[in-house]
């Protein structure tokens, strides 16, 4: 977008959708009625999951690493 004619630095935004018959959603949609703690987790390892996938860096690489470790526990 930005290099286009009168873009002026437009930028596109991300958007990563989830398919409400997806597992990953039933597994996030428990989560948040039963263990917000959990959902803050699933949420944050998707994210950077998706940064990743789109060859961009996670903020705290060592976050990253200790949640999947929780998950794994």
């Amino acid at each position: 977008l930005s290099a286009m004619p009168g873009g002026l630095g437009a930028k596109a935004e991300k958007v990563l959708e989830i398919n409400t018959g997806h597992d990953v959603y039933k597994a996030l949609k428990s989560a948040f009625e039963s263990d917000r703690e959990k959902l803050a987790l699933y949420t944050g390892l998707l994210y950077d999951q998706a940064m990743l996938i789109e060859g961009l860096n996670v903020s705290d690489p060592v976050a990253f690493s200790n949640s999947i470790c929780r998950l794994m526990a």
